[in-house]
């Protein structure tokens, strides 16, 4: 192979696995957060999914923030049933990646 193509292979690469750990943070606005108590149901809710390796309620705002296990992967439709399990509405998920989906 020649430089070209190695410097190539190289960036794809690194492209990839900087997208792949960019997809470990997750930020989900959720409706119905008021009190610690609220955050504390959804915390437990979540974590019990295997997958997160840090967990940040704002109930203020009504935002959670995941960070998750090293290769871990979680879908939107994982995170809106445990926030509905909790009995919470999720509003929106950004995904570090900048995917974002709006549930209305």
């Amino acid at each position: 192979m020649s430089k070209r193509t190695y410097y190539i292979l190289l960036l794809f690469l690194l492209g990839y696995f900087v997208t792949e750990a960019q997809t470990n943070e997750i930020k989900v606005r959720v409706d119905g957060l008021s009190c610690p108590f609220c955050a504390y149901t959804l915390e437990k809710k979540i974590k019990e999914t295997g997958v997160v390796e840090k967990l940040n309620i704002d109930f203020d705002e009504g935002i959670m923030f995941l960070n998750l296990k090293e290769g871990a992967k979680i879908s939107d439709e994982v995170i809106k049933r445990k926030v509905e399990e909790a009995g919470f509405t999720v509003r929106k998920i950004i995904r570090q990646n900048s995917e974002e989906q709006n549930l209305k």
